[in-house]
């Protein structure tokens, strides 16, 4: 007799033994070996007699008058870890194993069970953390990876609509898997048409392949059913696309102004579809990976497991660094690589890969396994935007085979020469790679205008063609002269001399576009009545200096001190931090570097610090109260900072480091952080520093007209402020659209802090997402903000937006906007500019 994994259902929990009764037979009506409803043949029979057998096991089974219900023989098997009370004298299950029988055929599984019920140490593995392969194993049966159709719902349910117009894409499944993993005692499905798939899996939400308007069933069985349901089709009937997948770079548009080459010649002409915009010439880079040649069987399935632990783990902060590496570049296209965090933690993928291994398999070999499979019902879809996720499961499956077998990341890109990279198909993680090789353009041979891939070289603005078709490569060799136009999605090998012509001029062309864009970026940005506002940068390592002066950027208003502590697997030296602000300054010189202490906690822990796990840990020990709590720390980071003004000095070169302290909440914080600080530096004979502070709680706002007599500067930290303000996590995925800066409540609380501040000639900077949004940047400049802090690539558009508007306008503007109650009106009263100018 085989036994479906679907009918062992593993981590239940149940409030009494009736609940598990009905939990079984409701399995055993679903898989089809009942007629009807089984449950009360369950009751009847311990009725009669209780089915205990020993050490934590039951076999409950219908009486006898239900054989007439029996379809055919049948066994369901349900683990309860906490355990259900299952007689009179308190004998507590944790394995029950359910028979609907009508022959003899569940003999052989009692005979096991047997064995199962004498063990002591089996019986509770079983029962508590053991997985359903080795369950099935247990009981001497031939296991199916194939599961039942799930094309029935569980009992509580709800049809919804997809609102989103891009579908059921990367984005949506990750939010909705993150949401429905957060109830773990409670089973959940979504199903589409004839299939469903647990909520919990992103990958396996992908599969579904369902599109804008389809309707889907939210289901689900346990103790918080009801909540989950209602939760989920909440979330997905409001919309779950409040942030484009892509930002901005979502679609192609190609670059007006700017022509294809007209009747291009060359030994070979390619055609495939424009992916990101612009046109190159260089020599040909042919890009074939290396193959893992992974080996299958393994003797030791426990080491496997710690292997592949480990491997996720080690996967998951390499796809850290890569979302804070795109972040100053793309900061909305960053999301893809949390979306990859994603798939590390999908309990169907590393559940399923984990019983790979448990039937003796090597970790690299069963990850890769488990993935295949996801990536194959992938492919099998329709939707293109949908099916291009595939190579996102097909990036991580790499990953974190690599590292379980010392491979490297396989990148073996040019870097002594101009390149167009042409490959089968480049993975996200390769992508976002090429910002530090000389690469002209991209052409793959697969992939589509909507992939990662493409999404992350508009972001990086490489030039890209995709779906060139397969046997390419082998029609190329390395260092043959190519010209790319995405204009026309062309690659032409080997031009001949009018064709070179052409592009070379096209390249010109597309150069003066980019010129006339970025023509004013260096200029001072001053409103049409003279008013000066300091445009500055947030960065968060010493290699995005350089993009601050690249951009037009004036200094940094916020360095993001964390990349020290995070990437270390201990707390860094005095030395190390020295080294890294020290690269900083040696590119800024004497331009202003506000230095944010360690913003740790919340949403960024650091292994190597001992932190207590909090329920709410944005409203517990982060920012200024962790470092108050690790003074140690807190003072070696104050040295670094110290030593590096010291080294400027001694290089005469005027110290703009500016020292800037997180989370301050009441006046004595910032009280204790000053006089630590001033410590520091009397220890050092150090040159003063200006001091100041984040508003980005409350409290702090409310309490301005008294900070502001102590601190140097303030500098509104807009993402904490709005949640905080509002109580509205500002990435939950129901609230984000809520959580709004153009809150009136908000912009009081930056009205009062300003006010404060001037009253004793302090100035105001703005340091979060909200300064790059230009009817926003006009708020806070008519508030009286006086710097606006934003990535290195919004410079530009911040700057020009500034120099086109009259201060005095803005201030009429703003005093209008503190008049309004509802964000909403606020926005409408932005919506003409024409009164700005």
């Amino acid at each position: 007799m085989t036994l479906s994994l679907d009918d062992i259902l593993i981590r239940q929990s149940v409030a009494s033994k009736d609940e598990a009764l009905n939990l079984l037979a409701e399995q055993m009506l679903k898989s089809g070996y009942v007629a009807a409803d089984y449950s009360d043949a369950l009751k009847a029979r311990e009725a009669q007699v209780s089915t205990y057998l020993l050490n934590g096991v039951a076999i409950p089974h219908g009486n006898a008058e239900a054989k007439n219900l029996v379809l055919k023989t049948g066994i369901v098997v349900a683990q309860f870890p906490q355990g259900v009370v299952w007689n009179d004298r308190g004998e507590m299950v944790h394995l029950a194993v359910g028979i609907a029988a009508n022959s003899d055929e569940h003999l052989q599984v009692l005979s096991k069970l047997t064995n199962v019920v004498m063990d002591e140490t089996l019986a509770r593995r079983l029962g508590s953390t053991a997985s359903a392969i080795e369950i099935a194993e247990a009981l001497g049966q031939e296991v199916t990876r194939e599961t039942t159709s799930m094309a029935e719902d569980f009992p509580v349910h709800r049809q919804v609509r997809i609102i989103d117009k891009a579908g059921m894409h990367a984005r949506p499944a990750t939010l909705l898997a993150e949401q429905a993993a957060g109830y773990s005692d409670t089973d959940i499905r979504i199903r589409f048409g004839n299939k469903a798939v647990n909520a919990k899996s992103m990958a396996s939400i992908l599969t579904l392949g369902a599109s804008f308007e389809d309707e889907l069933i939210i289901s689900a069985q346990g103790p918080q059913a009801e909540a989950a349901v209602s939760y989920l089709a909440d979330m997905l009937a409001q919309g779950l696309d409040n942030e484009a997948e892509a930002g901005g770079h979502a679609s192609y548009n190609p670059l007006q102004g700017l022509k294809s080459i007209e009747n291009p010649l060359g030994r070979l002409i390619v055609k495939g579809a424009a992916a990101s915009p612009g046109i190159a010439s260089a020599g040909i880079y042919v890009f074939k990976e290396e193959e893992l040649q992974l080996q299958k069987t393994a003797t030791d399935p426990e080491e496997e497991l710690r292997a592949l632990d480990a491997a996720l783990l080690r996967a998951f902060d390499q796809l850290t660094e890569l979302y804070q590496q795109m972040q100053q570049s793309a900061p909305a296209d960053a999301a893809i690589f949390k979306a990859q965090q994603q798939l590390l933690r999908d309990d169907s993928i590393v559940a399923t890969a984990k019983d790979i291994i448990r039937e003796g398999h090597k970790a690299a070999w069963s990850w890769d396994r488990a993935l295949k499979d996801q990536i194959a019902a992938l492919e099998a879809l329709e939707d293109e935007r949908i099916k291009a996720r595939a190579a996102d499961m097909y990036d991580v499956a790499q990953r974190v085979a690599r590292i379980l077998e010392n491979k490297g990341d396989g990148f073996q890109f040019p870097h002594d020469r101009d390149f167009i990279l042409v490959a089968s198909e480049l993975t996200p993680s390769q992508t976002a790679y090429l910002d530090q090789v000389p690469i002209k353009a991209i052409c793959t041979e697969l992939g589509g205008p909507n992939s990662h891939m493409a999404i992350l070289a508009r972001a990086l603005g490489i030039p890209a063609i995709v779906g060139a078709g397969t046997g390419l490569l082998e029609r190329l060799s390395d260092d043959q002269a190519a010209v790319l136009d995405a204009q026309a999605a062309t690659l032409i090998v080997e031009p001949d001399e009018q064709t070179r012509l052409q592009a070379d001029q096209l390249i010109k062309a597309w150069k003066d576009i980019q010129d006339v864009e970025n023509s004013q970026k260096f200029e001072a940005a001053v409103t049409t009545d003279g008013v000066g506002i300091e445009v500055v940068c947030n960065i968060a390592k010493p290699q995005d200096a350089q993009s601050v002066l690249e951009n037009g950027g004036e200094g940094v208003g916020l360095l993001r001190t964390e990349f020290m502590f995070e990437a270390s697997a201990v707390e860094p030296t005095v030395d190390e931090q020295y080294e890294s602000l020290k690269q900083i300054v040696s590119v800024l010189g004497s331009r202003q570097l506000i230095v944010r202490t360690a913003d740790i906690g919340g949403d960024k822990p650091v292994s190597w610090l001992h932190m207590p796990h909090e329920d709410n840990p944005f409203l517990g020990v982060r920012g200024i109260r962790l470092s108050l709590r690790n003074e140690a720390m807190f003072r070696n980071q104050l040295k670094a900072i110290y030593q590096t003004a010291i080294w400027q000095h001694e290089q005469q070169v005027s110290s703009g480091i500016h020292i800037m302290f997180p989370m301050i909440a009441k006046l004595s914080e910032w009280q204790v952080a000053r006089d630590i600080a001033e410590q520091v530096r009397r220890e050092l004979n150090a040159p003063v520093l200006p001091l100041g502070i984040m508003i980005e709680v409350p409290s702090a706002a409310l309490l301005a007209d008294h900070l502001a007599k102590e601190v140097d500067f303030f500098s509104i930290g807009s993402n904490d402020l709005t949640q905080y303000t509002l109580a509205m996590d500002r990435l939950h995925p129901q609230l984000a659209a809520e959580a709004d800066s153009y809150s009136p409540a908000l912009l009081k609380l930056i009205d009062m802090t300003v006010k404060a501040a001037k009253a004793h000639g302090k100035w105001v900077g703005v340091c979060g997402n909200m300064a790059a949004d230009p009817d926003m940047a006009s708020i806070l400049v008519g508030l009286g903000v006086s710097e606006l802090s934003v990535s290195p690539a919004n410079v530009p558009a911040v700057k020009l937006l500034i120099r086109s508007v009259a201060h005095a306008k803005l201030q009429e503007k703003a005093a209008k906007a503190l008049q309004l109650g509802h964000s909403r009106e606020i926005r409408k009263l932005y919506e003409d500019r024409s009164d700005l100018l």
